[in-house]
């Protein structure tokens, strides 16, 4: 996972010299326009997982043939219907609304078209990338991340050195890769899983329940896209692509630390939907508890010394090319994902209850105001960082809502949580920043003091995790996972 975090990080820098701001802000504004439909892969995802874990998880009900072939079946469908809107409304946005130079409207055109390749493939790679997580195939997974991430920047080299568009080229490429993915994906899970075998019966009894699990977990999931996406924009429409370039970065940045959580989640998923199935109530705790302390401990032990060294980490991987606002942009963004990292937690109980409606309802309402009261402040003329404290201040409240959403689906004692959970990583984020802190006073900016600061980040934080925030079991796992042992023994 570091040697991922390292390449993605210098891809973006080799991309953003190579295509300069502008073209780098047209990309993840117009490439950002179509994966806002991504939330409908993801919510799919989700869904044909659980599936196949419960499947997995107990010996009655339907068997791993009946959810493949019933997955099938819906992302032919969808892979359809994405085509409609993309292709109607999307070339309408694009010609009316975004804020696009004429010189780069036609690359914009041609990036939008193999954005919308790309996302067709990722939707029929579903049943296949959802099967090797389902039987824990972790190793599998890391190299086909380990792929995706050299093969981007073998594109963000080619696309440096090349006399052709670079944009358009960045775009074909692009989804060049995502093609060889979606293969990798197939020829894997066919050869491995023999329970993958394709029929054309309609399993109308499975058919719905599938569906509706989906379609709840891809309503919560659409909010988050409204949010991502909207604010993207809203950025666009009211300062241009000079911002969406250090939004980009901002949120490169934000995934290439995240990638350390979705790994987590994918680890324990499956072992949490397969205890809920069986009905092991204490382990499904252990779990969740589990999960919410070692994900928050491990985003904020990698962006804490990011924060506190943010300017001269970004001349390090940008060089002189720094959009306009990425410091503040960078900042509150990874502090609004260490806070929304004891959500996920959150979300993967009620994903294993299959109970979705009311909490999707609820985490919906909260993430989808962020854009209305974005808007006002922006109509008000606040600068564009005043969108991320929006989005801040709401992640926080909407922390509680979700928690008392699950309570009422699955039982759990709030006071418990606050206790195990909450107060510990209170504790942590308040107590590790403090040394590191005070090395940036006495020493002056340099290379050395970033390695100073980050090893120090490191030290306290596994001293105070230790002492205030884990548990045996936990230190065990938080070790494991360090280490690199993907497979189901780190949750064990």
């Amino acid at each position: 996972m570091g040697l991922v975090l390292v390449v993605s990080l210098f891809s973006t820098r080799v991309v953003l010299q190579a295509l300069d701001i502008e073209d780098y802000g047209i990309n993840n504004v117009v490439s950002g326009f179509v994966t806002m439909f991504a939330f409908l892969n993801t919510s799919m995802s989700n869904g044909v997982q659980r599936f196949y874990n419960f499947s997995l998880g107990r010996k009655n009900g339907y068997s791993i043939k009946d959810v493949y072939n019933t997955a099938l079946q819906i992302q032919a469908i969808l892979a359809v219907t994405l085509l409609v809107p993309l292709e109607t409304f999307g070339m309408w946005y694009i010609h009316t609304q975004m804020v696009i130079p004429i010189d780069r409207f036609a690359a914009a055109q041609w990036v939008f078209q193999f954005s919308v390749l790309s996302l067709v493939l990722l939707v029929l790679q579903i049943p296949y990338s959802a099967a090797i997580m389902a039987y824990e195939k972790m190793d599998y997974y890391a190299y086909l991340s380990i792929f995706d991430v050299l093969a981007k920047l073998g594109i963000a080299y080619i696309i440096k050195y090349t006399t052709f568009d670079k944009l358009i080229l960045y775009g074909a490429l692009n989804m060049l890769v995502s093609l060889i993915c979606f293969f990798l994906y197939y020829g894997y899970a066919k050869s491995h899983f023999q329970d993958l075998k394709s029929d054309f019966i309609i399993r109308k009894q499975l058919f719905k329940p599938m569906l509706y699990f989906s379609g709840w977990n891809g309503f919560g999931s659409f909010a988050y896209m409204i949010k991502s996406q909207g604010l993207n924009m809203l950025l666009n429409v009211f300062f241009g692509p000079v911002v969406n370039a250090a939004r980009g970065v901002s949120n490169m940045a934000m995934s290439a630390i995240q990638g350390f959580q979705s790994n987590i989640v994918i680890a324990f998923r499956p072992q949490l939907i397969q205890s809920y199935a069986t009905g092991d109530n204490e382990r499904v705790l252990k779990l969740f508890y589990n999960l919410s302390k070692v994900s928050f401990i491990l985003l904020a032990m990698l962006s804490i010394p990011v924060i506190i060294e943010i300017e001269y980490i970004l001349h390090l991987w940008l060089g002189d090319t720094i959009p306009d606002y990425t410091i503040p942009f960078t900042i509150l963004v990874l502090v609004n994902m260490v806070i929304s990292s004891l959500n996920t937690p959150v979300s993967q109980v009620v994903h294993a209850t299959g109970k979705m409606k009311n909490y999707q309802i609820g985490t919906c309402l909260m993430v989808c105001s962020i854009l209305p009261v974005s808007w006002v402040f922006l109509k008000l003329g606040f600068d564009p960082v005043a969108v991320y404290w929006v989005s801040l201040i709401i992640t926080i409240i909407n922390q509680f809502v979700c928690n008392l959403l699950l309570k009422k689906v699955y039982p759990y004692s709030l006071k418990e949580y606050c206790r195990k959970v909450i107060i510990p990583c209170v504790a942590f984020v308040i107590l590790v920043p403090l040394l590191p802190l005070a090395i940036t006073m006495i020493f002056p900016v340099s290379f050395l003091r970033l390695l100073l600061t980050g090893a120090i980040s490191v030290l306290i934080s596994i001293t105070v995790s230790y002492i205030l925030v884990l548990d045996k079991s936990e230190r065990t796992m938080f070790l494991n996972f360090i280490k690199r042992k993907d497979d189901k023994r780190i949750i064990d």
